[in-house]
């Protein structure tokens, strides 16, 4: 029994993450229309800055998380300059493969400038561990709940309960639209591509103590994140939630009651029932409706 409740425990942690990385897929795709795929990409260079910050600061957390969201506002800035605006007339597909080949280009320049080897990441709340029930559980991974608790309770406050997520949404069904509402759509659109970095470099932040920290940390999380956003539908925070705390429980339970080499097929398996059975997942609203 303990074993299990520490394994949910992991499992909800990690899940946690992914519940994060898909909000930064849900915030890109609630304003643009645009899935980002570049997200896991953009998690990678947060852990990276992460624990570079970390270790410069001489382990000062607060200012050393401070500047990588700082810095990943600033990537933010910059991918909306250099990817999405100048694509933004664009069909969306044309704007989907333009963030795949920059997710490409950024793994390569963090390659280029960390190199390939892994490096150890520290916890804010040191490596000690909490006994639950028996289970003995980090205290990194019940920190990683809590502020993954606290980030999407902000981001579904600012999407559904204030003005300035209405404003977002409205982008995504007619810019135009918008524009002529006075809405100051590319200031939104800069302030989108903000929000989609910061959340994925957050993520990057929490991912990077749990595990090394290396060039290809994100890549898995990134697709594991689009197949909890997909389970739990595309315009939908609860449906992110749900889906990466669902990928994580299918992830760590089947590593450990099945196989460790099949944990990645099991997520995929499942995104592939959703969208066999219940397309439009288990919140969101029919994908063909925003396509």
């Amino acid at each position: 029994m303990a074993q299990f409740v520490q394994l949910v425990i992991n499992a909800i942690a990690i899940g946690s993450i992914y519940a994060v990385v898909a909000l930064s897929f849900e915030i890109a795709y609630e304003s643009t229309g645009v899935v980002n795929f570049a997200t896991g990409q953009l998690v990678t260079v947060g852990a990276l800055l992460g624990a570079s910050a970390v270790v410069f600061s001489d382990a000062r957390f607060a200012a050393a998380y401070g500047l990588v969201i700082a810095g990943m506002a600033v990537v933010g800035l910059l991918f909306f300059a250099g990817v999405y605006l100048p694509l933004r007339r664009q069909p969306a597909l044309t704007v989907i493969i333009g963030t795949i080949a920059i997710g490409i280009s950024i793994q390569n320049v963090a390659q280029l400038v960390w190199g390939p080897l892994p490096m150890s990441a520290k916890s804010p709340v040191g490596g000690g561990t909490v006994d639950i029930a028996g289970a003995v559980v980090s205290l990194h991974a019940l920190f990683v709940i809590a502020v993954a608790a606290l980030l999407i309770g902000a981001v579904h406050r600012l999407l559904y309960r204030s003005s300035l997520g209405g404003q977002l949404r409205a982008l995504a069904q007619d810019a135009e639209a918008a524009r002529l509402m006075g809405i100051r759509v590319n200031r939104l659109y800069a302030l989108t591509w903000v929000l989609v970095c910061a959340m994925a470099g957050a993520a990057g932040l929490l991912l990077g103590p749990m595990w090394f920290v290396d060039v290809g940390i994100g890549e898995g999380v990134g697709l594991k994140a689009f197949a909890a956003a997909v389970i739990g539908g595309f315009g939908s925070v609860p449906g992110a939630v749900f889906g990466g705390l669902l990928v994580g429980l299918a992830e760590t339970l089947g590593a450990s009651y099945i196989s460790s080499a099949y944990k990645d097929a099991l997520v995929f398996v499942l995104m592939f029932l959703f969208l066999l059975v219940r397309p439009q997942g288990l919140f969101g609203e029919r994908i063909a409706d925003r396509a």
